[in-house]
C-alpha cells in the first residue's frame, strides 16, 4: 500500500518552483494563494462529508483525512492571521 502526501505546502518553507521565486513573491499575493488553498481544502472536506451523510462514499478514512486537512489549514491561517496582528500592533506602538 502506497502512502502519498496530502499535497499541502507549508507556507513556512516553501520550495521555489519555476512560478514561485523566493525573490520575487509578494507577500499579498502568498497570502492570497494560500487562502485560496485553505478555502479548497474546506469544500473539498464538506462535499465529501455530503456525499458520505448521502450514502454516496464509503471511504471513511478519506473523509477523515480530509477533514483533518481542512482543520489543521485553517487552524494554520489563523495563526499566521493573528502573527500578522501582533505585529501590526507592535508597530503601531513604536515611537518614532
Amino acid at each position: 500500500m502506497k502512502i502519498s502526501g496530502f499535497g499541502y505546502q507549508s507556507p513556512l518553507n516553501p520550495k521555489p518552483t519555476a512560478g514561485n521565486s523566493l525573490r520575487g513573491g509578494d507577500f499579498a499575493d502568498l497570502l492570497k494563494e494560500e487562502i485560496g488553498r485553505v478555502d479548497a481544502a474546506q469544500k473539498e472536506a464538506a462535499a465529501r462529508l455530503e456525499a458520505f451523510a448521502a450514502g454516496e462514499d464509503p471511504d471513511l478514512a478519506g473523509l477523515t483525512l480530509s477533514l483533518t486537512k481542512a482543520d489543521l489549514s485553517l487552524r494554520l491561517l489563523l495563526q499566521v492571521r493573528n502573527k500578522i496582528l501582533q505585529a501590526y500592533e507592535e508597530i503601531m506602538r513604536m515611537q518614532l
